[in-house]
């Protein structure tokens, strides 16, 4: 390479964390559930929620009349529920640490980047042993509105100093679609994930694998591509 010739970017990519890498399907609902039943004492909300959402829509998803205010409280309460004793109700999905091994082994930078609390986030993959695998965890604050999932990633790219055309996005639902789509970034999705998964649109660069092992294994193809 020449004086002041600058090479080829590291390839990154940006991980979804629920239904993704983690199963956090039954602690979720449980907290939602447990959180209207306090609120309102409707029952029945856990069957009726989106899980794939940020909580704010997860909860209008279970109740579309809820006014804000409803919806600040419904909202906190899930988070005393979640924090207290439903976070841990999880399971990692299969090949989670062995995809995020072998991509860290081979160079590519690892991020998550999640509709969750960014703490909530970091204590998840910290009790599944993950969490050392990557270079930054971005998730919700604590505080004010949720952000859409597309301004998380923005944020990851920006903070890292990531290229798009060299970060790929690995997710199983539509709304890491539009995410990475937004972006202009390729998605790997991943269909042992939970979704929900609908059609490519014709804006995304998509690429559909079967499991997580299948993912690391195109991100690889990629990244060998990129250094030879």
């Amino acid at each position: 390479m020449k004086e002041g010739q600058v090479g080829p970017r590291r390839m990154a990519a940006l991980f979804d964390l629920d239904g993704t890498l983690v199963d956090t399907r039954p602690g979720v609902r449980a907290a939602v559930a447990a959180a209207f039943t306090e609120v309102t004492g409707d029952e029945s909300a856990g069957e009726r929620v989106d899980l794939s959402l940020s909580l704010d829509d997860m909860i209008l998803s279970a109740d579309a009349a809820a006014p804000p205010a409803l919806r600040r409280l419904v909202s906190a309460a899930f988070r005393r529920h979640y924090d207290s004793d439903c976070w841990n109700v999880a399971s990692l999905n299969p090949g989670a640490e062995e995809c995020l091994s072998a991509l860290r082994d081979a160079g590519v930078r690892l991020f998550v980047v999640t509709n969750k609390r960014t703490g909530a986030a970091e204590r998840l993959l910290e009790h599944f042993h993950l969490a050392g695998y990557l270079e930054a965890i971005v998730g919700q604050t604590d505080g004010g509105e949720p952000l859409p999932k597309s301004q998380l990633v923005g944020r990851c790219l920006a903070d890292a100093g990531l290229d798009p055309a060299s970060t790929v996005v690995v997710g199983d639902s539509d709304q890491d679609a539009a995410a990475a789509a937004s972006w202009g970034m390729l998605f790997i999705a991943v269909a042992s994930g939970t979704g929900p998964l609908g059609h490519a649109s014709a804006v995304e660069k998509r690429v559909e694998v079967d499991s997580l092992a299948d993912a690391a294994a195109f991100t690889l193809k990629g990244a060998s591509g990129r250094r030879s």
